[in-house]
């Protein structure tokens, strides 16, 4: 096993200013083939949300970009009223095969889920959620330990929908879903 250490360190030098411009950097490894069954989340999107039983509706603004030169998506979302802000990262894990997903928030949940890929028109992602309850600029704060699902499945072109359930330790299950529409 080799150890590659990245540092940086201040240099007093000036840069060469003879109008050459900098080489253009090229991404020697393309982004994997399976990263394209993400492409429905490219765009930004307004998804009306329908809580579980005694929840409020709200509504979900989010915008999905390709970073990494395509190897991964990046979702900036706002859930409103309360302003929650979150970001999903979506990628491929070539070593297990399965997409993955990391979330997080400004409440201070997060969360890590996986996919095995599209099956019978579903994009089912499962994993752990650390749900906070009620945030506090202090750090400390309740929560709870949820498992996750979503279920994602495309209605048509710039439409899809996520059916999305959470687990309580206690077995209890609550669902919800966000309809979303591009534009």
């Amino acid at each position: 096993m080799s150890v590659v250490a990245l540092t940086v360190s201040p240099v007093n030098a000036e840069p060469d200013t003879e109008g050459k411009k900098p080489p253009r950097s090229t991404n020697p490894l393309p982004a994997p083939p399976q990263i394209r069954d993400l492409d429905f989340l490219l765009g930004t999107y307004t998804c009306d949300y329908t809580p579980p039983p005694g929840g409020k509706p709200a509504v979900l603004r989010m915008t999905t970009k390709k970073a990494m030169g395509g190897h991964y998506y990046y979702t900036d979302a706002t859930l409103e009223p309360g302003k929650v802000v979150g970001r999903s990262s979506f990628g491929w894990n070539p070593v297990d095969k399965t997409f993955i997903n990391q979330y997080h928030d400004n409440w201070g949940t997060s969360g890590t889920y996986t996919s095995s890929g599209w099956k019978n028109g579903h994009l089912i992602f499962k994993g752990p959620l650390n749900q906070v309850v009620k945030p506090d600029a202090s750090g400390n704060t309740e929560g709870i330990k949820l498992g996750l699902v979503d279920d994602y499945q495309i209605l048509g072109p710039g439409h899809f929908k996520n059916n999305t359930s959470f687990t309580f330790p206690d077995g209890n299950v609550l669902r919800g879903s966000y309809d979303c529409r591009r534009g």
